[in-house]
């Protein structure tokens, strides 16, 4: 008995450990109904398609978010994410990578954290509305705490590894993660300390600060 008890006891702690960190893929095909493409106010909109087998974001001079809704707050620990980039941000000489006039990635992963932010009735009669699209993401009964994003950076380092964004009153929160090897590829592999409720997945590449013209390709985005 006891030693069918330990191969049962084995048994369990192996395929619970499996099941433990099973990544969960999130589908790239755009015809579903979780993916948004929002646009800012008086910036042009990247052109967003579908690839064989995942995304494409050509950028040029350009910038919009592209949004992945879940049904329900998924609490996520750890993220995955793989592509291609076809050339980096043209960053001006002697700015620096995420200064104002050179705020451009070629890569950002947002995390819509679940919270108790929401606009005020007055708040909403002036927001752009890709604020207010953001923000209608919530479940009623709560709101946004913050957008967590992880960025991808040019070769070139940067004098910070995370900082609130200056210009998002504390709503936005960035943290260097990594950057494409020398074939433009990339894998994100990002585990966060504890566990985070999230709402949608934030897609970004930007050109629009830079006037940069560039193509992302999306092959695969996972968490646990």
């Amino acid at each position: 008995m006891n030693r069918l008890f330990s191969i049962m006891t084995l048994t369990l702690l192996i395929f619970g450990s499996k099941s433990a960190f099973a990544l969960t893929r999130v589908p790239l095909e755009l015809d579903s109904q979780h993916w948004h493409l929002l646009e800012y106010h008086n910036i042009p909109a990247n052109r967003v398609s579908q690839n064989e087998g995942g995304i494409r974001i050509d950028v040029q001079a350009s910038a919009s978010p592209l949004i992945y809704t879940f049904e329900q707050p998924q609490s996520i620990r750890h993220i995955s994410v793989s592509g291609k980039i076809s050339l980096l941000p043209a960053i001006p000489e002697g700015a620096q990578q995420g200064d104002r006039g050179a705020d451009d990635f070629p890569f950002r992963l947002g995390l819509v954290l679940e919270g108790d932010k929401n606009l005020t009735f007055a708040q909403r009669l002036i927001a752009s509305d890709w604020v207010k699209q953001l923000f209608d993401l919530a479940p009623e009964s709560s709101g946004i705490d913050q957008v967590r994003f992880l960025n991808l950076r040019n070769p070139a380092p940067v004098n910070w590894q995370q900082r609130i964004h200056p210009e998002s009153r504390g709503l936005f929160t960035e943290v260097i993660v990594g950057q494409a090897d020398a074939n433009m590829r990339f894998e994100l592999e990002h585990t966060l300390d504890a566990p985070l409720r999230v709402l949608a997945l934030w897609i970004s590449a930007d050109g629009d600060d830079t006037g940069s013209f560039y193509s992302l390709t999306l092959d695969s985005v996972s968490y646990n």
